[in-house]
Parts: structure tokens; sequence; C-alpha cells
């Protein structure tokens, strides 16, 4: 009997992993159909654009790789290197981890940034079907609502360009807390009393996965970890409302222990930002955004609006005409698209909400969970849109969280739970049946399929062609720049663009970018492995000094980084209107008199600075280049502030004026005597 007993206890506990790494592998069968996997190559990113970001989270694991640590990475911002403690990446530690161990197995950023994204969809299902598992949904029906959930169209368009966003695993364990909470089911209990273990009465299974629960929204995403506050600290209320004591212990110690974890991974950043200050920079930028809340807020229609170039036609038009007549330009909310079945299930927490108040649940009211979920929709939708709660978390606590149409994916799992237990009861007459399991299945079958079909469409099919050609000619440009110059040389890139985020909005002008770009300057890094990269400096601190020199007339600035210590020339032309770019071309042959060295794709430039240093170094002294390399790396800081006091930039003093003449005799540039750096955004 021991035996017997022995072997259906590992069944059980065996079961539920079978489930969920069955649920994992069809959700990944499912997304390699909808993304034409068959096409790609994972050595080359899914995502290789200029308009996004995806180019961030391949520096990412590319400095990981190469320095152990992405927050700081000496290849970049050269010569000081670059340093991201202003940046909150650290509440994204069990992301970052999985990509470490990612790592050990490749050296190759894109085939880790690629095996990540496609981890990331079965990560969210198994997360979501363990969850509806625990909350009693079956184990059929679990395994396609969860499915679901991870191909929804906010998954796609997040893609790789905002990869820890796509990895929501954590959304339905904050789901979880929130329906117990409101359930008063108890999330910490004591241990049944045992004579050898009378200490830590509270250390029991419940209770430590109550605290391993935390432990991972704490460290997936801190959109996902602040969502899931807003849910604990609502349902923790709602409690205290109905006097219910040891409700309100737990939601506390819940709000503590995620808002502990999430103070321990950002321990970095905020210990830097105590030691050398805020970075207004990097806050404006945030403020600037956080005031853009028609682009960045929530839209109820959006969720059950069809999703951008929906598969059936007269869907893909009604949404078409939506995003021609309502939506801003930039659009996030607009692929918060819940899919037919979400929205079925949305639907359905509203007749059920409807039928509380007016005191005609009937079944209805049996279902425990469907009010609870309901309830949950209300406060996503009350934090999500536009004025609503995450205008005052904005205003009063921080920027940082700006996109709150992000909560979308909260009332998506929701709405999906709605739509699991509405499957159960349609489906349980049907199972007592004598076939009635085979006709279940079948019918759960036809649900996986019209859902998938529904929620994903072509147009997220990546161009696998043509971000192949560009990665392997910036491969090939690479490795030609890298014969070129010895081990540790310095590369200068232009234009000047300031990192993070760039700035779209500044008016053009020599040497500031055109482009709305943000990390196109990160190409020639991804593939290097011996040089120095002057892109990647944050801006706001001293070691983005070339923003300086953006607006000098070209001859500084090439005097100005090549007494600094640069040996080549890094120019993007798609950074300069195209009469532009061939003007600084032409000025930058005549003045270091070398032939530019033109990528495969033809769409980069590389001029080697080396024999012009010989010239420099000849026309003047050494101690007037090494002013020149001080006042160089070393500015004034100035602000764009209203109000602000000018500055007197170095690079102004006249006395610096003859190295605008430096190759070029007859026809001197002057200096922009007071220009403090770059323009500010107009």
């Amino acid at each position: 009997m021991t035996g017997t007993a022995t072997k259906s206890r590992r069944a059980r506990t065996l079961a539920p992993t079978v489930e969920g790494l069955l649920v994992a592998g069809v959700s990944l069968v499912c997304v390699a159909w909808a993304l034409r996997l068959w096409h790609a190559d994972l050595g080359v990113p899914l995502r290789y654009t200029a308009a996004d970001d995806a180019k961030f989270y391949l520096m990412l694991v590319k400095g990981i790789v190469e320095h152990g640590s992405y927050l700081s990475n000496p290849s970049l911002g050269a010569p000081f290197g670059q340093h991201l403690y202003d940046l909150p990446q650290g509440a994204d530690n069990l992301n970052l981890l999985i990509l470490r161990g990612l790592t050990r197995f490749s050296s190759n950023p894109a085939l880790v940034v690629n095996l990540f994204y496609l981890l990331s969809f079965s990560l969210a299902s198994l997360g979501s079907h363990v969850v509806l598992r625990a909350l009693g949904v079956s184990a059929l029906v679990a395994g396609v609502i969860s499915v679901l959930f991870s191909l929804l169209t906010y998954h796609f368009f997040r893609g790789e360009s905002h990869l820890f966003l796509s990895a929501y695993y954590a959304v339905p364990l904050a789901a979880y807390l929130f329906l117990r909470l409101l359930g008063s089911s108890a999330l910490f209990a004591r241990r049944a009393p045992q004579p050898n273990l009378s200490r830590a009465p509270w250390v029991s299974k419940r209770s430590l996965a109550t605290v391993g629960l935390c432990l991972v929204i704490g460290s997936d995403n801190i959109y996902y970890a602040t969502f899931a506050l807003v849910l604990v600290i609502c349902a923790t209320a709602i409690a205290a409302t109905r006097r219910r004591r040891r409700t309100i212990r737990e939601g506390v110690l819940i709000v503590a222990l995620i808002s502990a974890t999430l103070g321990f991974n950002l321990a970095p950043s905020i210990v830097y930002r105590f030691e050398h200050g805020t970075n207004a920079a990097v806050e404006r930028s945030a403020k600037a955004d956080a005031s853009n809340n028609e682009a960045f807020a929530l839209s109820p229609l959006t969720l059950v609006l069809p999703a951008p170039g929906d598969r059936i036609a007269p869907l893909r038009r009604i949404t078409a005409r939506y995003d021609r007549t309502v939506a801003p330009r930039y659009c996030e909310s607009c692929f918060a698209s819940l899919g037919a079945i979400g929205t079925i299930g949305f639907g359905w927490l509203g007749v059920c909400g409807l039928s509380a108040l007016l005191g005609a649940a009937g079944w209805i009211g049996a279902r425990r969970l469907l009010p609870h979920a309901g309830l949950g929709v209300a406060v996503a939708l009350a934090a999500g849109t536009v004025g609503g709660l995450g205008s005052l978390f904005e205003v009063f606590i921080t920027p940082d969280i700006r996109a709150w149409n992000r909560i979308s994916v909260v009332i998506a799992f929701f709405s999906l739970l709605a739509a699991a237990l509405l499957l159960d009861g349609l489906l349980a007459p049907l199972r007592r049946r004598r076939a009635g399991p085979a006709l279940a299945a079948g019918v759960l079958a036809a649900v996986l399929a019209f859902g998938v079909y529904d929620q994903t469409t072509d147009a997220f099919v990546p161009a696998y062609a043509a971000n192949a050609r560009q990665w392997h000619s910036d491969q090939s440009f690479v490795a030609e720049i890298e014969a070129r110059l010895p081990p540790g040389a310095g590369v200068f890139q232009l234009p000047y663009v300031p990192f993070p985020e760039g700035y779209p909005q500044t008016r053009p002008s020599d040497q500031v970018a055109t482009y709305a770009t943000k990390y196109e300057l990160l190409r020639g890094y991804l593939h290097s492995s011996t040089l120095r990269w002057s892109y990647g400096a944050m801006k706001g601190r001293p070691g983005d000094w070339s923003a300086q020199l953006a607006g000098q007339p070209l001859a500084l600035v090439v005097a100005s980084v090549t007494a600094a210590g640069f040996d080549g020339l890094w120019v993007d032309p798609a950074g300069f209107e195209p009469a532009k770019a061939r003007s600084v071309l032409s000025s930058l042959r005549s003045l270091l008199r070398v032939a530019p060295l033109v990528s495969p794709d033809r769409d980069l430039w590389f001029l080697d600075l080396r024999p012009y240093g010989v010239r420099l170094r000849r026309a003047y002294s050494t101690v007037a280049l090494a002013r020149l390399r001080q006042r160089t790396l070393h500015p004034v800081s100035t602000s764009c502030a209203t109000g602000a006091a000018p500055s007197r930039n170095p690079l102004g003093d006249p006395a610096l004026a003859p190295f605008t003449r430096v190759g070029r005799r007859t026809a001197a540039d002057s200096v922009v005597a007071g220009l403090t750096g770059p323009p500010c955004p107009r």
C-alpha cells in the first residue's frame, strides 16, 4: 500500500509538470507557424530596423557576453565607457538572468535575443496555465486559453523591440494574488505541527509559494510589478472596507514583498543616483513621453476592435478606418486587441457585472471568480485610460511608468479567464455523454485554431530577407574596418544622437540626426569585437562629451575627435538631409584626403582619421593639441531649461579657431561663439 500511495503522489506531482510542458510546446508550435519561422535564420535578429528598440536589447546581450554585465560597457561611449545606471533596467533582473543563461550556449547576441523572444511565448502560456489550473479550470480548457494568452496581438507588437515587455509571464501571477485576496483565500498558512520542526511555523508550502510569486513579479518587469501593486493595493482596500483583517495583513505583506524585491533589483541605480544626483536629461525625456497621454494611455475601444491587419477583410477594414480617423499618430493602444475569444470573455464579464447589480446573477452568482475578474478589469481600466489612476501615478510618484496602455495585458488575462470559465460551463453537459470527452476535445481544438488564426496576422511576420541582407552587410563592413584599425582603436560616429532614445523632434542641422532613430549607431558595435565606439554615453552625464560637437563646424569636429584619440570616423548618411549628406561626404573627403570605405548596402561610410592625425601633429604643437583634447572631452555642462544661465563652451573659444582650417587653409570656417551644445528640442 505504501508503494502504491507513493506512486500515486508522484503521478499527481508529475501531471501538472507534463501539462505545463505540453502547453508551452503547443504555444511554441503556434508562434512558429505565425512567424513562418522556417524562413528564419535565428542567427540574424528577427527585428533589425531603425524604427524601434531592438538594437538596444542586442546591445544589452552583447554587453553581458563580453563584459559580464549590462551596467557598464567600455566598448561604448568612448573613451569613458557606457554606464546604464540611470535606466531602471534592474527591475528586469529575472529576464536578464535568463538571457545570461542563454549566453552559455551562444555568444551571438542575435541568436540569444531570438531564443529569449520565442521562450517568452512558452513562459507566458506556462504561467497562465499554472494559474488557471490553480483557479479550478479544467486541464484542456486551461491549455487552450493559455496558448491564446501567449499569442496576444500585444505580444507580437512588442516583439524584440520591447523584449522584456514580451516576457509577461508574471501577469497571471499578479492576477492570481488579486483574485485570492478578493476571495479571502489564505495566501500564507502555518505549517502543520511537527515534533522536530517547532520553529518558523509560517514557513509552509503555501507561504513559500506566495513569497516565490512576489519574487518573480518583482523581478520580471517594472511595468508588470507596478500593475501587480495596483491590483493588490485595490484588493487590500476592498478588504479594509469589509474589515477582513487577515486579508488586509496578507495584502500589506504582499505589497511589501513586491516593493522590497523591486528595491533590491533597482539598488544599483538608486545608489548611483544618490551618489551622482538625478539625471535631468533622462527625467525630461520621461516627462515628455508621460505628457503624451493620447499616445500612451489605454483606449477601451481598441480592446474589442480586431487587431490591425486582421486576416478577415471586413474586420480589418473596421480597424483601419478607426486608425485613420481616431487613433493618434503613434498608438501603442491600437495593438491591445483581446482577440475574438478574449472579447467574448470581456463581454461575459460585463454581463456578469450587470446581472450582479440587478440582483439576477443566478447561475453566474455561483462562480465567484467572475465578479472578481470583472473587478480586476475595472481596476485596470481605471488605471490605464486617459486621466485615470495612471495619470495620478505619473504626477505624484514617478513618470517612469508612462505607458499605461500596457495594462491591457492584465485585462486580457482576466477576459480570457472569463472565457475559460464560460467554456468549462458550456462543455460540462457535453462531457457527460458517452463520446463527450472526444467531442469536447474537438470543440476546444476548433476554438484554439480559430483563436490562433484570429489573433495573428501576416503583418507580424519578420522581413527575413531584408534583415539578413542588412545584418550581413554591417557584419562585412565592420570586419573590413577592424582589419584596417588596430585593436582598441576608437571610432567616432556621426551624426550625433543622444543616448538613450534620441531626439526625433529636433530641428535638423550640421551633425544632428534628421531621422527619427534611437539606436542606429549601435550597428557598428553589434558586429565589433576589437573597437571602441563614441556612441552610447548616457545623455546628461559628463561622459556625453560629444553632445557639444553637434552643430559645430565639421572641420573643428574632425580636429577635436582626432585630438581626443579617435582613429576612424563612422558616418550614417541617413542621419542627414540627402543634399546635406552629399555635402558632408564631399567636405570630409577634402578635409581628410582619404577615400571613404562604403558598406556593401551602400548605406554607411567609414573614413580613416590616422593620416589626418599625422598632419595635425605636424601643424600644431603638443600643448595646443593637448588643450584641444582636454576641452573636447571635458566640456562645460549646459542646460536647455528656460531661464538657465548661458554657459561658455570651450569649443567656442576663438583661440581654437585655427583648428577649423586644418587641411583647408584657404577657406577657413569660423567657430560659432557661445554655442553650448546640440540644439534644444523644438
